[in-house]
């Protein structure tokens, strides 16, 4: 299967087009029209990291070498919190580690 047939079909199994798909990634939605078109055959490897894990696939998966896999990569919450905290300074990312470290404690606890 051709790789834009393949993130067609991950769309669809998720009930989203491809451009809430590149919304939601941050990826060019020319460069996936570039590859439908036949104008490119492959896509960079940030966007194809980025494209895996908004489906929570490797990369490999993606480009048909291997299964897909549901459990490899970011759940959506995982990826969006990634994109929230890119601009954060070193400090607020460490104080933003310390919470959820405090609230996974608490949950192992029951509290």
């Amino acid at each position: 299967m051709k790789l834009y047939q393949h993130i067609e079909l991950l769309c669809a199994e998720r009930g989203i087009n491809i451009t809430e798909l590149c919304r939601a990634c941050g990826v060019s939605r020319s460069s996936l029209t570039d590859l439908k078109m036949g104008r490119k055959q492959s896509l960079s490897a940030q966007t194809l990291a980025k494209i895996a894990g908004y489906f929570s696939v490797s990369v490999d998966s993606l480009l048909g070498v291997e299964p897909a896999q549901k459990d490899i990569g970011f759940d959506d919450f995982s990826y969006a919190l990634f994109h929230e905290t890119k601009a954060l300074t070193e400090e607020n990312k460490e104080k933003l580690l310390e919470m959820a470290r405090f609230f996974r404690d608490q949950q192992a606890k029951g509290n």
